[in-house]
């Protein structure tokens, strides 16, 4: 029963998204072409998955930093820069796994650089990944002569991890990297005890250098996972200014929505559903031609401090609840 409980209460939410957007995309007009309903065709599979596989490896790699008590404001230029680095690469090969290989080193060079600096430059995290994204987008400008990668998603043969069903390869391998490192390392346990109490940490012993550049091995592996699935689905250009840091943004909902429901089940599964129910959202605004510009951004807003205003408060209406069904008894 405790089993039973807990799938019913992970997959509830994606259920109501789906049956919400359903029935708000039947009463538009703007989802009818031709008399057919757009909402319900095979496109929707297909949208949610590619759109989900990426939000997944993406949020999994900076779930893992928050869980370690840091918020990696890199984690964007790092998969933008390590894009660049495979894709270029992969062109000049022909070969789509040659360009993940060089993902995966390029993301786990990138992310150890990124903690080494946060380690002896004893800074704020936040003050230490600023400045490593500015020096990421510069270098954005200076590799392979500054102009990004452009015809690596064009190539059929080249992107075949930004499609189905190759798509599942780094998705499926970032959530393994993660609960391997969660569930399976002492760092990964250890790193709890740090973002709880950083100081209590280390006088028991931890060395939290050394757990430091761990995590930061295992969340390269997934920012590689990420690079590669953005790079075969995008146009990946040179960066500026903390660009990177929308990139990262635009998936960090699904993070804080995934821990919440991971409290039904585990992490990664909690981030796996958000990512997919996010993905219905979206693709219901695009289905109204809602998809882009302001009107999407106020509409994620309102659902997003909709959802953290519920999830704050589900103590309190559990109580109500139970207080309403005494008195009925």
């Amino acid at each position: 029963m405790k089993i039973l409980k807990k799938v019913f209460l992970s997959l509830l939410f994606p259920v109501l998204m789906f049956t919400a957007m359903l029935i708000i995309t039947a009463s538009n007009s703007k989802c009818y072409v031709n008399g057919d309903f757009i909402f319900l065709k095979f496109d929707l599979i297909r949208y949610v998955v590619l759109d989900a596989c990426q939000t997944i490896c993406v949020a999994l790699a900076i779930h893992l930093q928050l869980k370690n008590g840091r918020f990696d404001f890199s984690t964007g230029a790092a998969m933008i820069l390590s894009a660049i680095f495979a894709g270029n690469i992969g062109n000049m090969t022909g070969s789509p796994y040659i360009g993940f290989l060089v993902a995966l080193v390029s993301a786990v060079v990138i992310s150890c650089f990124t903690a080494v600096v946060y380690m002896n430059g004893r800074l704020p995290i936040i003050i230490s990944t600023i400045g490593v994204t500015l020096l990421y987008e510069s270098l954005t400008y200076l590799v392979f002569g500054g102009t990004g990668i452009s015809v690596f998603y064009q190539d059929t043969r080249l992107s075949v991890f930004g499609r189905m069903p190759g798509i599942f390869v780094p998705a499926i391998l970032a959530m393994l990297v993660f609960t391997f490192y969660d569930k399976m390392t002492v760092a990964g346990r250890r790193g709890k005890i740090l973002a709880n109490n950083q100081s209590a940490g280390v006088n028991i012993g931890i060395n939290e250098y050394h757990n430091t550049i761990t995590s930061y091995v295992f969340s390269g592996l997934i920012i590689g996972c990420a690079s590669i699935i953005y790079l075969s689905q995008n146009r990946v250009n040179p960066q500026s200014g903390l660009s990177t840091s929308s990139v990262m943004f635009s998936y960090i909902v699904s993070v804080f929505m995934g821990r919440f429901i991971g409290l039904a089940s585990n992490d990664v599964i909690g981030i796996g559903i958000a990512a997919v129910s996010m993905s219905i959202l979206d693709y219901g605004l695009n289905c109204m031609n809602l998809g882009a510009g302001g009107w999407q951004q106020i509409i994620m807003g309102v659902f997003v401090m909709a959802f953290y205003t519920m999830s704050s408060q589900i103590g309190n209406i559990q109580k109500l609840f139970r207080k309403v069904t005494k008195k009925e008894a």
